[in-house]
């Protein structure tokens, strides 16, 4: 795998992550578009991955650190289901949101939630890295800020801000603990509390 320039490298983030976001928040392409923009994505990704000659680890797709990685984000997990509860309890937010269950959840767990996380930890760490970026901090912030990026779909700062502050959470997880598998669980997990809260009904 050679390495590549940054100024290479974020032509490829604009097209893959950017546009299209830009795209749906303009108007010109439907809302209802989000879900096969992502997949569309993600398999642009994947394939370009593969030309890349990225290997499954440099991926955080790895089998060696996945109890840990398991560990970590399972109790982070039980702790944001515990807040959301309080939340609920005290009546700090609107309360259950029940969208298409039968579809949404599975979907939103099995899918939505791995391709996310592979695109904006996974692979993104991969390519930052390539291109010479060695900061933490950098590799943590361009993450967040691309994976909060593409919530501007949604229209409303208060999602962005809060998409931005657990990216920073879920990134640097991932920068100590390069598994996808269980930053995907944790994504998962906490992103359909937080629509059944009734805290991000716009999933």
């Amino acid at each position: 795998m050679e390495r590549r320039s940054i100024l290479r490298f974020l032509p490829v983030l604009f097209l893959l992550f950017f546009l299209p976001a830009l795209l749906i928040a303009a108007g010109i392409i439907p809302f209802l578009f989000r879900l096969p923009l992502l997949l569309l994505s993600f398999c642009a990704t994947v394939l370009y991955c593969v030309y890349r000659g990225y290997r499954l680890g440099d991926l955080g797709i790895r089998s060696d650190n996945l109890a840990q990685s398991l560990k970590v984000n399972g109790v982070l997990t039980l702790l944001f289901a515990l807040t959301f509860g309080l939340l609920f309890y005290f009546r700090l937010i609107p309360g259950p949101f029940y969208p298409a269950l039968v579809v949404f959840i599975p979907f939103y767990l099995l899918l939505s939630s791995p391709m996310q996380e592979f695109l904006f930890r996974g692979f993104l760490f991969a390519e930052l890295r390539a291109a010479g970026v060695r900061s933490a901090w950098s590799l943590i912030v361009v993450s967040a800020f691309s994976f909060s990026f593409i919530h501007i779909i949604y229209g409303d700062w208060l999602t962005l801000a809060l998409t931005f502050a657990v990216g920073l959470l879920w990134a640097a997880i991932y920068y100590r603990i390069p598994n996808l598998i269980g930053i995907s669980v944790f994504h998962g997990v906490v992103g359909m509390l937080a629509v059944l809260a009734g805290v991000a009904r716009n999933m």
